[in-house]
C-alpha cells in the first residue's frame, strides 16, 4: 500500500466536520454540544481489519444514541470506550455507568443509551462486529460490561494497545492493522467470557497475544531472518510487548526461537543418513545460518554433536 493510500484510509476531522463523521460511524446519533465549544473537537479514525479504532478529543457533549447499530453484523454494532482523560455517564433505561479515566466500558449500541460528558474528554472508542462475540456475550451487554486499568491485567493490556496503534496508525500497513484489530477482539472476547463465566480472568493477560507470537514463529521458522523485531511488526504491536509476552515462559522470543529449532532439528535427525550433508540440509532448513553456528546450538541443548545424536538414535533402533 502506498503512502498515499495508507493515508487516505484514516478519517481525521476537526470542528464542525466531526459531529458528521461522529454520524458516519456511529448510525443514529445526536451530539448536543449546547454552549461547549465544538470547535475544539478533533477525531481520528482507521479499520484494523474487521473492527474499528477511533480517537476522541472533544468539549463536553452529550450523545444520545436512539438505535446506533443498523444491522447484527455492522462495524459498529458493539462498542468498547476507553476513557483516558474527563469523567462521563453511560445511561440506560435508569441504569448509570460511570466512565473515568483508565476505565473501559463495553455496551451495545442497538440499544437506546445516553453518554453524558461534562467535562472535555480524551476517548478511545473500538468498535467490533456483533458476531466476533458469543452470542451470551453479547445478551450480557444490555447492561454495560465495565473494569477499571488497575483491576484487571486484560484492561491495562488492551487499553495501551489501543492507545499505542492509535498513536502509530500512520505507520502501520494493510496487515499490520489487521493483525493488531484481531487482537484487539481476542482479548474483548477473552475478557467478557471469564465474566461471563464467572471466573477469575486469566493469570496470564498476554496469553492471547503469546500463542499468536508461538504460532507466528512456528510458521516461520525457517527464515534466517526471523527476529523480535519481525515479531513485533507481524503482531502489530511493540518490542517490548514481545518481549513481556515471554515472561511467563522464563525465556526470551530469541532463546524461544533458537530451542524450538534446535527440538525440531533433534526431531528430524532420527530419520536423517547421519552424513554432513543430510544434517547440513537439516540446519539450512530450520533457518539455521551455517553449520557450525547449528552444532554449537545443538550441543548446548543436548550435549553432544549432531552427528552423534544421530548415531546413539540409530543404535538404539537396533
Amino acid at each position: 500500500m502506498t503512502a498515499a493510500a495508507l493515508h487516505k484510509s484514516i478519517e481525521d476531522v476537526r470542528g464542525r466536520e466531526f459531529a458528521g463523521l461522529a454520524r458516519n460511524l456511529s448510525g443514529d446519533v445526536r451530539l448536543h454540544f449546547g454552549a461547549a465549544d465544538e470547535q475544539k473537537s478533533r477525531m481520528v479514525s482507521a479499520m484494523l481489519g474487521g473492527c474499528r479504532l477511533t480517537q476522541l478529543e472533544v468539549d463536553r457533549h452529550v450523545i444520545f444514541g436512539e438505535h446506533a447499530a443498523a444491522g447484527p453484523d455492522d462495524p459498529d454494532a458493539i462498542k468498547l470506550v476507553v476513557q483516558t482523560e474527563g469523567d462521563a455517564s453511560l445511561d440506560r433505561r435508569g441504569l448509570h455507568s460511570p466512565v473515568s479515566a483508565d476505565s473501559l466500558v463495553i455496551y451495545d449500541p442497538s440499544r437506546p443509551y445516553m453518554l453524558t460528558n461534562n467535562k472535555p474528554v480524551r476517548r478511545l472508542l473500538l468498535q467490533l462486529p456483533r458476531h466476533a462475540l458469543p452470542a451470551a456475550a453479547v445478551e450480557r451487554l444490555a447492561q454495560p460490561f465495565t473494569a477499571r486499568a488497575e483491576q484487571a491485567g486484560m484492561c491495562r493490556i488492551l487499553l495501551s494497545l489501543m492507545d499505542s496503534t492509535i498513536r502509530e496508525i500512520d505507520h502501520l500497513d494493510e496487515a499490520r492493522r489487521f493483525s493488531v484489530g484481531q487482537t484487539m477482539i481476542e482479548l474483548v472476547r477473552t475478557m467478557v467470557g471469564a465474566d461471563l463465566q464467572q471466573t477469575r480472568p486469566v493469570a496470564n493477560p498476554l496469553h492471547v497475544l503469546l500463542q499468536r507470537i508461538r504460532d507466528y514463529i512456528d510458521n516461520n521458522l525457517e527464515r534466517p531472518d526471523l527476529s523480535v523485531t519481525m515479531i513485533a511488526r507481524q503482531m502489530g504491536c511493540s518490542v517490548r510487548y514481545v518481549y513481556r509476552a515471554f515472561e511467563v515462559e522464563g525465556v526470551t522470543p530469541s532463546d524461544y526461537i533458537w530451542d524450538l529449532r534446535v527440538q525440531k532439528a533433534a526431531a528430524q535427525l532420527r530419520n536423517a543418513g547421519g552424513y554432513a550433508g543430510e544434517i547440513s540440509g537439516i540446519a539450512f532448513a530450520l533457518g539455521f545460518s551455517s553449520s557450525a553456528h547449528f552444532s554449537r546450538a545443538f550441543r548446548r541443548r543436548y550435549g553432544v554433536s549432531p552427528s552423534q545424536w544421530r548415531k546413539a538414535r540409530v543404535s538404539q533402533t537396533r
